[in-house]
Formats: structure tokens, C-alpha cells, sequence
């Protein structure tokens, strides 16, 4: 018995955490850039950086740099990076022009164009 309650236990405090996650995550954040353009290369450096250092940003939205260059960049960053040579996640989501942000939660899905990382933070704490 005395295992049995251990089991429920533990697992209850790991199910919690996947909860959390889940619910923590909800918003979702694609930043399209072309890599090949240098302004919009030091974006993604810059955003990573903040991102990185701030917990509330971590906390507000799961966010996605997709690169539609032929350049192809390691995804060795705190923020994952898509290197979406092939055109599919264009495809999927419509960006209307480059770079811009398009972030999808349970009450709002917009689109903006951007022109520095300032811009995603402030479209991540308006979530």
C-alpha cells in the first residue's frame, strides 16, 4: 500500500507540472525573418538575448523565429529557429510581409510587421 500511495504521489506532482506547461504555453508566437538580411538577423539576436534573461517573457508565450532563407542557422538558441527553406510554414500561416509577427492565443490571432525586438516584446506583454 505504502508503494501504491508513493506511485499516486509522484504522480501527481509531475501531472501538475505538465498542467502548468500546458496552460503557461497557450499563446503561441512566430516571428518570420529572412536571415539573410542582416537588420533582420540581429533581430532574432537581440530577441533571443531578452528572452533569455526574462522569465516573464518565457511565462507569456511559447515563441518560434522562422527563417524562410536558404542560410542555414543551428538551432542552438534559447528561442527555436526554423529554417523553412521549402515555403511550408509560410504556406501555413501567410505572413504578408518580412520580418512580422504572428501570434495566435485562445482570445486573439493577429499579425504585425515589425522592424526591432522591441516590438515582439511589447505583442508579448499585451497577451
Amino acid at each position: 500500500m505504502l508503494k501504491v500511495s508513493i506511485f499516486l504521489l509522484l504522480f501527481l506532482t509531475q501531472f501538475s507540472s505538465v498542467v502548468y506547461a500546458a496552460v503557461r504555453h497557450s499563446n503561441e508566437c512566430y516571428v518570420f525573418i529572412d536571415s539573410s538580411v542582416p537588420e533582420q538577423l540581429k533581430i532574432f539576436h537581440q530577441f533571443t538575448e531578452e528572452y533569455y534573461f526574462s522569465k516573464i517573457l518565457q511565462d507569456n508565450a511559447k515563441v518560434t523565429f522562422i527563417d524562410i532563407s536558404n542560410t542555414f542557422i543551428p538551432n542552438t538558441y534559447i528561442v527555436p529557429i526554423i529554417n523553412d527553406s521549402q515555403g511550408i510554414w509560410v504556406r501555413k500561416l501567410k505572413p504578408k510581409t518580412l520580418p512580422t509577427v504572428i501570434y495566435i492565443s485562445q482570445h486573439k490571432n493577429s499579425q504585425q510587421v515589425i522592424t526591432s525586438s522591441r516590438e515582439i516584446r511589447k505583442c508579448l506583454q499585451a497577451m
